[in-house]
């Protein structure tokens, strides 16, 4: 499955297949985005390459070698300068974007990082280009069904990160999922115990867990996310890890808890077991009721506190 996504990072921060860089026509070493990839690879190096080639047209897109960058190659797409949108700037941001994920894919690309192309000194409205970046990945992606690539904007700015990603949700939520850099985290405690059960999932219910979840409200308490065949759960409003998921092969889940009792009052391991299997059937429906969840918890602690209420009042009277 294709995956879009959104992290906080620069441009030649992140390993990936592929990088973008967003090239002017004349494929020449710049600022910002341009400057910071010809750097990385190397100025002379990545010169030369693109010399080689000569030009590229505005919407088009062109590769090199990545050199001494992270990534096996660069792909050079030369966005539109902002001109009010008159002279067909969305036709030609589109174009770029597709032009690059067409060289990815030609060149066995499994994973893609793009930067914000047209919006530095060409001065692209930065929500209006993610938007139209979305699009034009996402309409790629559903013509070539048989391509599985990973897609990340990068964006180094946290403010600008929420944006990109309400727009991506937007745009495309059936291929966006969240990253683990999305949400202020603590890892796993040593403290910890590993559970296991039996439990067998839809294809359609993995796709959805791997989408993730980031959260909307203060009613919303959990954070998760996928990397790999692990599923990370996070409290939201404290960060704090409470669940590692494994999805094994035999429909075997084995589960690591937080047995740190700072960071998580729970020590059964029934109850835990109950809890995740109820939040996995949370997380699997189509709609998160994110709410209802919220509501559910509330009630259940209420009746817990009820009972070790009368518990402790029946002690008293004997």
């Amino acid at each position: 499955m294709s995956e879009m996504k959104v992290r906080k990072l620069g441009i030649t921060d992140i390993k990936v297949d592929t990088i973008v860089n967003a090239a002017n026509e004349e494929l020449q070493a710049g600022g910002g985005v341009c400057g910071a990839v010809f750097k990385a690879a190397g100025r002379k190096e990545l010169q030369a390459a693109c010399d080689a080639i000569g030009h590229c047209d505005t919407g088009k897109a062109v590769i090199t070698p990545g050199f001494h960058s992270k990534a096996k190659y660069i792909i050079h797409a030369a966005g539109p300068k902002w001109q009010g949108g008159k002279r067909h700037e969305p036709k030609l941001l589109y174009s770029a974007y597709q032009s690059a994920m067409e060289l990815a894919v030609a060149h066995g690309c499994r994973s893609i990082a793009f930067p914000l192309i047209s919006t530095g000194i060409y001065g692209y409205p930065k929500e209006h280009a993610m938007r139209k970046a979305a699009q034009a990945v996402r309409d790629f992606l559903k013509e070539h069904e048989d391509v599985e690539v990973e897609v990340i904007f990068v964006i180094p700015d946290g403010k600008l990160w929420n944006m990109c990603y309400d727009r991506l949700r937007e745009v495309a939520p059936d291929y966006t999922v969240a990253a683990g850099d999305e949400w202020d985290k603590k890892p796993m405690p040593k403290e910890q115990e590993a559970l296991a059960f039996k439990r067998a999932f839809t294809a359609e219910q993995m796709k959805v867990l791997r989408r993730g979840h980031v959260p909307e409200s203060m009613e919303d308490k959990w954070f998760w996310y996928m990397q790999g065949n692990k599923l990370y759960a996070h409290r939201s409003w404290t960060g704090i890890c409470i669940y590692i998921v494994e999805f094994w092969t035999g429909n075997v889940l084995r589960v690591r808890v937080n047995r740190n009792p700072k960071q998580y009052y729970c020590t059964s391991d029934e109850e835990d077991l109950q809890t995740v299997n109820k939040l996995l059937s949370w997380w699997t429906e189509a709609e998160y009721d994110y709410y209802g969840e919220w509501m559910t918890e509330l009630v259940e602690q209420i009746e817990k506190t009820k009972e070790a209420g009368k518990g402790q009042k029946k002690r008293v009277t004997e």
